[in-house]
């Protein structure tokens, strides 16, 4: 990654406070909720933003954009031409949202589809949403939507949907492939589960819950 220099980190922390501030008018919306949609492990990554203490990545600023409902360019000129030509890729979709109402061990079975949807931007014609019952989310996933990508290609670091078993699946941070290309996914509740890359899929981002909606009516926002 090029150098950055401090004013120009430091000039983009300005703007996401300005659009963080902005939102939190409209909107109940907290760091800590900033840090699970980004998939961080806590508040303080985007505080070292706001104080351009890091650098800003297309990556990091497509999801801020999202959450902050901004444009690119209002955050980062820099990124914003190539943040903008990814965005050219994705398709406003009706997820499918299917709910599990029970985990056992860190694992659920098979969850059942509702008749609920949710609007996200995805070139993966496969993704779909995955809701818990309060009482079975695993750990910080309370009153959270994971938005699953299939055809996403999770990075050390990501959360993932683990499909180890007909039928079986669980929530976890994939970590560093091993030389024969296998990939630990940790799992709260079960420890330390070994996958192949193709059985690991993308959680993309969270939302709330309050954003699902019946089909019919995303249906109709969507063609608005």
């Amino acid at each position: 990654m090029p150098d950055v220099s401090p004013l120009i980190r430091e000039q983009e922390g300005i703007r996401l406070r300005a659009a963080y501030r902005r939102i939190k008018l409209r909107k109940r919306i907290t760091q800590a909720d900033l840090a699970i949609a980004c998939g961080w492990q806590s508040a303080s990554t985007f505080n070292r933003l706001l104080s351009g203490k890091i650098t800003l990545t297309g990556e990091v600023l497509t999801k801020l954009c999202s959450l902050l409902e901004v444009l690119p360019s209002d955050i980062s000129p820099r990124l914003a031409e190539s943040v903008d030509a990814i965005a050219e890729h994705l398709v406003a979709r009706l997820l499918p949202v299917s709910y599990v109402n029970s985990v056992t061990r860190g694992s659920w079975g098979e969850p059942f589809l509702t008749t609920q949807r949710i609007i996200h931007f995805t070139s993966d014609s496969n993704a779909f949403a995955l809701a818990f019952e309060a009482a079975a989310a695993p750990a910080g996933l309370e009153g959270w939507v994971l938005v699953v990508e299939p055809a996403g290609k999770p990075m050390p670091g990501d959360f993932v949907v683990l499909r180890h078993g007909a039928g079986k699946y669980s929530y976890g941070r994939i970590g560093q492939p091993q030389p024969d290309g296998a990939c630990p996914v940790e799992v709260v509740g079960r420890g330390v589960i070994l996958a192949r890359p193709k059985q690991c899929m993308l959680v993309a981002t969270l939302v709330r819950q309050r954003a699902l909606q019946e089909s019919r009516a995303c249906a109709e926002n969507l063609n608005q």
